[in-house]
């Protein structure tokens, strides 16, 4: 009777541990490659892209989500709706190419014209933020390649597009948020040597910027922000090498930004998102996300969307998140196990290295690779590689001998992960 008893007891605690947090995975199609971003219009409709060139929709309040269109040679990477009908989807191209950089539909995804053809030729390393202001006003930008500081920006509904040049105020764009069109924020990595995280402000449509976030970290990114009232804002914080994960929050409109320690040690975040102050998640990496109850003062980990990249919220009850699959988040849920997708893949030789270090790198999908040398506090020392490629393995050698002893770190970051080696120089 007690053993009964006690089984019992596990089984329901059991069934409690995997409803309790309230996620489930939604009904779409097979991805490929992570899902980057997701856009929904209202309640009940939605968009979603992928880097394995899907777009899907949902009508039913993310309950299933439908394959609109396929493209190969793009990594689609955002999505903005300015209704149920007319919305815009940016990407990256993947080997070279020069199509679907920017798409436009007006029949609520059923058809797509490629707009790629009205963008100025520096924009067409790929268009990783979308934000619609107003009906005519739609702002896009830049990617995290370095050298990717650069606006795009419509003023007739997506007609025409003008381009703003941003290397002086950063070295990469990542994401916005617009207010109205004059006033609104963009993410990314800031200028050289320090390439520190920074969120910049505009008041007046683009024509100039002001730091309203200058980190003092080296080599990160500030990746997603999200706009939860009209005074309290989030965003994340990429770190490149061996500093613990960190979010941002600004409870007076986005003017000032307090950072908040999410994990003791290095942890890949990209993705964050509140439904109300309390209560948020923050995630990036294939093994773990994290959740806040308390305003982001304190975390713990939780096993739901592996590399998180999106969270949008909804309404008061319902949010989504975007990584491996389309999750969503409604008060009750069930979640599967973790899975062990992984999208790259790195090793280095000899460790500790005299001379010549050999880096051997994979990737699973068609993608973009950044192999990169930081020394121990993180400043950028060279980059190996920074280029698209086809899945496959790649071998590449550097020389340290230049080095002085000590720590460094090699970076592999892609579009949907990033990996990280410690090597230690001697002679």
């Amino acid at each position: 009777m007690k053993i009964t008893l006690l089984l019992s007891c596990f089984f329901i605690s059991f069934l409690s541990s995997f409803t309790q947090t309230g996620w489930k995975v939604c009904n779409a199609p097979i991805f490929n490659s992570r899902v980057d971003d997701i856009f929904m219009v209202n309640a009940q409709t939605g968009y979603a892209v992928c880097g394995d060139g899907k777009i899907v929709k949902t009508t039913d309040g993310g309950e299933n989500w439908n394959l609109m269109l396929q493209s190969t040679g793009i990594y689609n990477r955002s999505v903005e709706f300015v209704n149920e009908s007319k919305g815009f989807v940016g990407g990256f191209p993947l080997s070279g190419g020069t199509t679907n950089i920017l798409r436009r539909t007006t029949d609520g995804g059923v058809t797509w014209t490629d707009l790629s053809s009205l963008l100025h030729p520096k924009a067409k390393k790929g268009i990783c933020g979308l934000a619609v202001a107003d009906s005519n006003t739609i702002y896009g930008g830049g990617n995290w390649f370095q050298d990717s500081a650069y606006l795009i920006k419509s003023t007739d509904g997506g007609n025409t597009w003008g381009f703003i040049d941003m290397h002086s105020y950063a070295s990469s764009i990542i994401d916005m948020h617009f207010i109205n069109k004059d006033t609104g924020f963009v993410t990314g990595r800031g200028l050289k040597p320090l390439q520190t995280a920074v969120i910049l402000y505009t008041t007046d449509g683009g024509a100039s910027w002001s730091y309203n976030f200058k980190n003092d970290t080296p080599s990160e990114y500030c990746w997603k922000i999200q706009r939860l009232t009209n005074r309290i804002y989030y965003a994340s914080i990429e770190d490149m090498t061996n500093v613990p994960p960190k979010i941002l929050r600004s409870v007076d409109g986005g003017m000032t930004w307090t950072r908040l320690v999410v994990w003791p040690v290095r942890y890949n975040i990209e993705g964050v998102g509140f439904i109300d102050p309390m209560h948020g998640w923050t995630g990036g990496d294939q093994r773990r996300s994290f959740e806040t109850k308390d305003g982001g003062k304190t975390w713990d980990t939780i096993n739901v969307c592996p590399y998180m990249n999106r969270v949008v919220k909804v309404n008061d009850t319902t949010i989504f998140a975007s990584g491996d699959m389309i999750w969503k988040y409604k008060g009750t849920g069930v979640y599967p196990p973790i899975s062990d997708k992984k999208f790259a893949w790195i090793n280095c030789y000899p460790n500790p290295v005299r001379d010549i270090l050999t880096m051997e790198v994979s990737i699973a999908v068609p993608t973009h690779i950044m192999v990169t040398v930081f020394d121990e506090l993180g400043r950028q020392i060279k980059i190996i590689d920074n280029s698209d490629k086809p899945k496959g393995s790649y071998l590449y050698n550097f020389n340290t001998s230049g080095l002085s002893l000590g720590l460094y770190f090699v970076v592999l970051k892609t579009h949907e992960d990033k990996q990280l080696v410690k090597i230690i120089v001697r002679r």
